[in-house]
């Protein structure tokens, strides 16, 4: 008897569709979706726009990354780039008054987060070296100053901003040169004896600093 109903039903439903078919004459769904004429509605044409609407039919890239749930690489990207800017901040308030002043001064040549960060967990000295090595600053003397170094020179006086050229021309030789960290720096404490006293010339990147 169970037999006998499936039997049934697949009969009856068989002649349904086949009855579906020739009634429509044969159209199915995606004949159908084919020749669907709908459109979206346009802001102005079919509804107002009130305040706040923008009415763009378009989102920018930065709209749909804002809605777009953050990746992972995307969060660690994040936090990286937090850390660092943390870093600089505390780099940049922990500094001399002086050191300031020429980070400040400077700061915008740097092109970057990690740059200025390099920059900073260097010594003072070796800050204007490192602007001058990569081309970022350029210093020539005044003609005023190449006047009172020359006239240094012949006194046997030293100057700041003299080289180690001009000091040797104006005291001779160091009894001893001590070197402070990398050599290529060239931030070196030169040691005279003028009339049995020591005399202390201290050299920033090449250039006098200081003396005692």
């Amino acid at each position: 008897m169970r037999r006998r109903l499936v039997l049934i039903s697949t009969v009856a439903l068989t002649s349904l569709v086949g009855c579906s078919q020739f009634e429509n004459n044969g159209r199915t769904y995606l004949t159908e979706m084919e020749q669907d004429d709908s459109s979206f509605f346009a802001p102005r044409e079919d509804f107002p726009i009130v305040a706040g609407d923008t009415g763009r039919f378009w989102s920018t890239e930065k709209e749909r990354k804002a809605r777009t749930p953050a990746s992972i690489h995307d969060v660690e990207m994040d936090r990286a780039h937090v850390a660092l800017e943390n870093e600089r901040r505390d780099l940049e308030e922990n500094q001399s008054e002086s050191a300031r002043e020429f980070y400040n001064e400077h700061k915008n040549k740097l092109s970057n987060t990690s740059e200025k960060i390099y920059f900073l967990r260097l010594p003072k000295s070796e800050r204007r070296e490192y602007l001058m090595s990569r081309g970022l600053i350029t210093e020539k003397p005044s003609k005023e100053a190449q006047e009172n170094r020359i006239s240094a020179v012949s006194h046997s006086e030293i100057m700041l901003g003299m080289n180690k050229s001009d000091v040797m021309a104006s005291l001779g030789n160091p009894s001893r040169v001590e070197v402070a960290g990398n050599p290529s720096y060239e931030n070196e404490r030169w040691i005279y004896r003028v009339n049995g006293a020591m005399k202390y010339i201290y050299f920033e990147s090449g250039q006098v600093g200081g003396w005692e």
